[in-house]
């Protein structure tokens, strides 16, 4: 016999207790444990796949963002502070990437506006952005402004604020998750801005401080043309001569009809209960306000609202036409608020009329 005749034999002996059947099923299952780790297999290394396309999407568009916002800086460098002439176009050749930047002008945003076209070029991908900017690097005054505010904006959850007009701060604008802030127009801080804000024309950070130079009300006080001590109703309105000064030394409540070009001035607190209306086109109010701004909820105010050391409270649904200035407060609306510029706060007549009421 051979010496491996004994395996041989071992081989070929019949599994004893299992039959064929037994047999096949065992290999079935078999078969279908290694097909299902073959198919989790495969799909973990799509998933992997996937998740690294992905990956590199999104750091794709993060460089091509970062080349287009660069783009624009130095557009904005290049006009404001070098002077140089439009149109221009440069190319960047970035350690990430390539810019081409086209600027030229964009008067019909304003004299001094101008539009910059930057392309971005990162590995096989394209992107452009446009934004137009101001030209001039003359600091701007805050009654170029619908809203100007000189400390934080801050949108907080729930809350929406829609303004028509240009929105600056010399602070920061911050809107919370929840919270909304549409501009149809400008949007500049002098600091950050955080949270998913969005303006029509553009938005732009580290922009330059605006001065609060409007008058103090110490000042008017001894200018004033009517001069009222202590608190005062007004539920029908109110009509003064033109360039007077109304001097409130206390709280002021008030709704009606106005009449008149007047500048009114509180000591304490502006409650506006009801609708404020114009009498007619030539109608202007200016409200400079020592304490708090109350606006009623779904009101509508016509003026232009100036709070020096107090807060604008609006109610929620309510809506002011020219403009709202805060010097050392913070706007804040109870649900939505709506502001709406009034173009005639900076024409050359405007400008007059109120430094007339200064001097």
């Amino acid at each position: 016999m051979r010496h491996d005749a004994k395996g041989v034999f071992w081989c070929a002996m019949r599994m004893r207790g299992v039959n064929h059947t037994q047999r096949g099923s065992v290999y079935v299952i078999a078969l279908l444990t290694l097909m299902v780790l073959g198919t989790l297999a495969s799909m973990l290394g799509w998933s992997a796949l996937v998740q690294a396309q992905r990956a590199y999407q999104r750091e794709t568009r993060l460089r091509l963002e970062s080349l287009c916002q660069s783009g624009i800086h130095y557009a904005s460098w290049a006009r404001r502070i070098k002077g140089r002439p439009l149109p221009f176009t440069e190319r960047l050749n970035l350690s990430e990437g390539t810019v081409i930047v086209q600027a030229r002008s964009a008067n019909q945003y304003g004299r001094n506006a101008f539009e910059v076209i930057s392309t971005a070029f990162y590995k096989d991908q394209t992107l452009t952005r446009t934004r137009i900017l101001e030209g001039n690097d003359r600091p701007r005054q805050a009654t170029e402004f619908a809203l100007y505010v000189d400390d934080e904006i801050t949108v907080e959850a729930g809350k929406k604020i829609r303004v028509k007009g240009d929105v600056h701060t010399n602070r920061t604008v911050r809107v919370v998750q929840g919270g909304q802030l549409e501009v149809d127009g400008s949007l500049t801080a002098t600091n950050q801005i955080s949270g998913s804000p969005t303006a029509t024309v553009y938005t732009e950070a580290f922009s330059k401080e605006v001065p609060f130079d409007l008058p103090d009300p110490a000042v008017l006080r001894s200018q004033a043309t009517q001069l009222v001590v202590g608190n005062i109703n007004l539920p029908f309105g109110l009509s003064l001569a033109d360039g007077s000064i109304y001097y409130v030394a206390g709280n002021l409540t008030l709704q009606g009809t106005l009449r008149g070009r007047a500048t009114v001035v509180v000591k304490g607190n502006l409650i506006l209960n009801d609708d404020i209306e114009y009498d007619n086109d030539d109608t202007l109010f200016i409200f400079i306000v020592n304490g708090n701004i109350k606006m009623a909820p779904g009101k509508e105010v016509e003026g232009m609202l100036i709070s020096r050391n107090g807060d604008v409270i609006a109610g929620d649904g309510s809506k002011i036409y020219g403009g709202i200035y805060i010097s050392n407060g913070a706007l804040l609306p109870m649900g939505e608020l709506r502001i709406e510029h009034d173009p005639r706060i900076n024409t050359d007549l405007f400008r007059q009329f109120f430094k007339s009421s200064t001097d």
